[in-house]
């Protein structure tokens, strides 16, 4: 929290404005990419390197939750832009509601069976309830 507040401090709307209008399809392609070709390698990775089924599960229900901090402090150290790392952690994260249980029900649910409704409750109260 003391690091997204810090690099925040640095940030002010207008840069969040300027990307908006400036590179407009590169939130929404962010978006795609991170909810498409993380869960699609957790769930090759997963189905075909020989794992048990725990050690697949894991590794489809990581590739299904959204980046975060980390992120944004290798954006800010490699002095990229800050606004569009910012805006995709905060959207990716507000998606992760919905997408996270929808996607691990897909993956992992192949496994084992998953209660998506369940999940789906309890990304609402550690996400949103905060």
């Amino acid at each position: 929290a003391l690091t997204m507040l810090g690099m925040g401090l640095t940030m002010r709307l207008s840069d969040f404005g300027a990307v908006f209008r400036a590179m407009p399809g590169l939130l929404l392609l962010g978006m795609v990419l991170q909810y498409s070709v993380m869960p699609g390698l957790g769930w090759l990775i997963s189905r075909h390197a020989g794992l048990s089924a725990p050690l697949a599960v894991g590794i489809a229900v990581l590739s299904a939750c959204p980046g975060g901090t980390a992120s944004n402090i290798v954006a800010f150290l490699a002095r990229g832009e800050m606004a569009l790392s910012i805006l995709m952690t905060a959207s990716s994260t507000l998606a992760a509601v919905v997408a996270t249980p929808a996607i691990t029900a897909a993956l992992a649910g192949t496994l084992v069976p998953v209660d998506a409704r369940g999940l789906l409750l309890s990304t609402l109260q550690v996400v949103l309830l905060p």
